[in-house]
């Protein structure tokens, strides 16, 4: 099997069906099958339109709510593609973004981790590649008041200088849209379940790049991303969303895994430290 498409969805049956008709007329391997995992939503696969996925060669897992890493863990069990791409369900894909990201795999032997171009749909680019966050970054990010105060600081972590149209190695991408190799993936040991909705793919990427893979933002690639930000609020949202919360442990969490560790050594990131 050349590529495996994980779709993990929660109650997203509608996003899924979309989704799923965007792959239909892209242009794919020869040999790609599609796995969706409903991680704990109601009867959520079985509410997906049938036309959109009866020509694809698809599988159906449906799994209880265990988080986001261990859901994509679990669609990995049934993947069997040299690749593997972990797609949110909101994303709906232009014809040739897949096709122009496994032929950057082939241009770029060192790559082990892609992601496209990311835009909304009134097509703002999305900021879906970073530089390794300090635990302020995240901070910073994730409430609106600190934005313009700490402008400076946002710009750098988000690469705002960046051409988002080109392309170029980043010490991570977001887990809305990206393909790893599964040479890769056998290093970097899958997605890190300690973290339960975010997180795991910073780890993902910095593991990635410890272990002598690279990680690339193809800009040239584009896909729709409908996000819905789970993490994003004010001071106040901490008391009121558990999203935000789940958030704020899942990055002392990642702080605590990494605490005293320098950056990758041939990350961006780590060549300027």
């Amino acid at each position: 099997m050349d590529l495996s498409i994980i779709i993990l969805q929660h109650n997203s049956s509608e996003d899924t069906t979309k989704c799923l008709e965007s792959f239909k007329k892209a242009v794919l391997p020869e040999e790609t099958e599609f796995i969706v995992v409903n991680n704990g939503g109601n009867n959520a696969n079985d509410k997906i339109l049938e036309d959109s996925y009866k020509s694809l060669n698809i599988k159906f897992s449906d799994i209880p709510n265990k988080g986001f890493a261990n859901g994509n863990n679990e669609g990995l069990k049934l993947a069997s593609g040299k690749f593997c791409a972990f797609v949110n369900p909101d994303i709906i894909v232009e014809i040739d973004t897949v096709k122009i990201l496994m032929e950057y795999f082939k241009k770029q032997q060192s790559v082990g981790i892609v992601a496209p171009q990311l835009y909304y749909p009134n097509g703002k680019i999305q900021d879906n590649f970073r530089v390794f966050p300090k635990f302020r970054d995240l901070i910073i990010k994730r409430t609106r008041i600190f934005h313009k105060i700490f402008l400076k600081r946002l710009r750098k972590y988000l690469l705002w200088d960046k051409d988002p149209n080109k392309n170029f190695p980043v010490d991570w991408v977001t887990g809305a849209f990206m393909i790893v190799k599964r040479e890769c993936l056998e290093k970097v040991n899958n997605h890190d379940e300690r973290l339960f909705l975010f997180m795991s793919d910073l780890v993902m990427c910095r593991d990635a790049w410890d272990n002598g893979f690279e990680v690339h933002f193809v800009g040239v690639a584009k896909a729709l991303h409908h996000e819905s930000r789970l993490s994003g609020g004010n001071i106040f949202d901490i008391f009121r969303k558990k999203s935000l919360r789940i958030h704020i442990i899942d990055a002392f969490k990642y702080y605590f895994i990494y605490k005293f560790k320098k950056f990758p050594i041939n990350s961006p990131s780590g060549k300027r430290e």
